[in-house]
């Protein structure tokens, strides 16, 4: 069954966006993608506020618009078409195709995983999901995780990075600093394979911590075939009870960055 996302998840504070939403704590900041991997929703669960990065630069063939599926033992791409745009568009600006064909990657999807063990109840879920109103990738994705979460029983409070902390010139480790100051965090939460893209020092000086999470993910049965790891959340639902993912997610190792 879909538990349908909210627009307005409950726990924030809608106040103007010249105050901060939190008086301290750890946040992370990451592009919507789209039906992201385990690994992604343990960096929210570790967070205690998840910044959507919705207003950068789309970047074409990432993970934005597709992600990967299991066939026959092998991955395999899917996701939603875009419509035409500027490669200059920032990810909220990416209009998803008018020629979305929901029938025909629920068909492929309800092929390759016929014999999974949650495949009814997965793509129930998933076909009202592909049925919310979405006008932008960025859109999609933030109703796509909100419901996600919403499964895997995470409570993180989720904001977008274009409400609380406008477009400016800043890049890299600056722009994340002007973010984690507009939320009000005391700590910045990254994936531990990015965190040399960080420094410390840097954040130090700002006035930040700098921390990172090395992802904890559990091998699963993927119907006796060897496993296939980093697939779309949605290869997890599948072959996954909801109260073992939900313990999952809740793992991982923070380090000091």
């Amino acid at each position: 069954m879909l538990i349908a996302p909210t627009r307005s998840p409950a726990g924030l504070d809608q106040r103007s966006n010249d105050h901060a939403l939190l008086d301290q704590g750890r946040v992370a900041l990451m592009q919507p993608y789209f039906l992201p991997y385990l690994g992604y929703f343990q960096l929210i669960a570790a967070s205690d506020c998840f910044v959507l990065y919705d207003n950068v630069q789309f970047i074409k063939n990432g993970w934005i618009e597709r992600n990967r599926y299991l066939l026959e033992g092998e991955p395999k791409w899917f996701g939603l078409p875009l419509a035409k745009g500027s490669h200059s568009q920032l990810i909220n600006q990416r209009q998803i195709s008018p020629h979305f064909d929901i029938d025909a990657i629920m068909s492929r999807l309800a092929f390759a995983y016929r014999k999974a063990p949650h495949a009814e109840r997965t793509l129930t879920w998933l076909e009202a999901l592909l049925k919310l109103p979405a006008h932008n990738i960025a859109e999609f994705n933030e109703l796509a995780l909100r419901s996600c979460c919403s499964l895997l029983r995470i409570h993180t409070p989720i904001v977008r990075a274009s409400e609380w902390s406008p477009a400016s010139q800043s890049r890299g480790q600056d722009r994340v600093i002007e973010v984690i100051s507009a939320i009000g965090g005391t700590r910045y939460l990254n994936p531990f394979a990015g965190g040399a893209l960080y420094d410390s020092a840097a954040f130090a000086a700002a006035g930040y911590g700098l921390d990172l999470l090395k992802p904890d993910l559990e091998p699963y049965l993927q119907l006796n075939q060897p496993f296939v790891p980093a697939l779309s959340v949605l290869d997890a639902f599948m072959f996954n009870d909801l109260e073992t993912l939900s313990a999952w997610v809740k793992r991982g190792e923070i380090v000091r960055g």
